[in-house]
């Protein structure tokens, strides 16, 4: 199913804001029932196939934006990056002209990009270590409930014995 123009609008509203009612109302639909069809556009399977669609693509777009986000820091830190500076300087025949020069990146913007890089890098890191001490605690847990089914099933054996020696009696 094909969306309206309006729903179009809504849907498009709605991964920006997250709010379904502003949403509706930016979108062109009466302010007064906003809130109820910003609720039954997102039960509608077409209008969150969309949305859903969207985001994909606007997740591609940030990883990409971030990557370019890193690579520039990099390049700051690298001196690989330069500015244009405009000059005005005298020529050899005392007229003044305009001269341009790339200069390299200021100690203070190397400063910046190595603060963010360190910040992302460190961010990056904590992330990565409590992952690996969650997949211990999973380990752990794993073995515990593996030790626990183990020492029922024995104490059942133990029981099961038990109970025919009391019988025997």
């Amino acid at each position: 199913m094909k969306l309206t123009e309006k729903q179009k609008r809504f849907a498009d509203e709605y991964i920006i804001t997250g709010n379904a009612r502003k949403s509706a109302i930016k979108a062109g639909y009466s302010e007064k029932t906003a809130s109820e069809t910003g609720y039954e556009n997102l039960r509608k399977p077409h209008i969150l196939k969309y949305i859903e669609e969207k985001l994909k693509n606007h997740d591609i777009d940030v990883k990409l934006r971030q990557k370019q986000a890193l690579d520039y820091a990099v390049r700051v830190l690298n001196e690989e990056e330069t500015e244009e500076h405009a000059f005005v300087v005298k020529n050899e025949n005392g007229f003044e002209e305009v001269e341009v020069v790339r200069l390299k990146p200021k100690i203070k913007d190397k400063t910046d990009a190595a603060k963010f890089l360190t910040t992302i890098l460190s961010t990056v890191e904590k992330n990565r270590l409590q992952n690996v001490k969650l997949e211990k605690e999973i380990e752990k847990l794993e073995k515990e409930i593996q030790t626990d089914a183990s020492t029922e099933d024995k104490l059942k054996e133990y029981f099961q014995a038990l109970g025919g020696a009391f019988r025997e009696s």
